[in-house]
């Protein structure tokens, strides 16, 4: 069915859209730093927490790979809707 590759691609948007929230959360959440580069921890919640370039990074990683299915998507439709055309069906005009 022609409709897969475009799920598949709609997943993977969605998937780098979450991954894009991650990346912000862990930037929100970044560590204070004092001026003589010492992180500021204020308790057990905030082990988890990492640093701002990190978040930044994989920021940036999503971004691209959020851009990369969008135009894989992008192509899968072009190409079924070309598909369409060759094939006579009026609709895909």
């Amino acid at each position: 069915m022609t409709i897969n590759p475009l799920n598949s691609h709609l997943a993977g948007i969605q998937r780098q859209g979450a991954a894009m929230d991650r990346a912000a959360e862990k930037i929100a959440r970044a560590s204070l730093r004092t001026d003589h580069g010492a992180e500021k921890k204020a308790g057990p919640a905030e082990a988890e927490e990492t640093r701002l370039d990190q978040g930044l990074v994989e920021a940036m990683v999503a971004k691209r790979m959020f851009t990369a299915a969008v135009r894989m998507a992008q192509s899968a439709n072009e190409g079924i809707s070309e598909a369409l055309r060759i094939g006579g069906y009026d609709a895909a005009a």
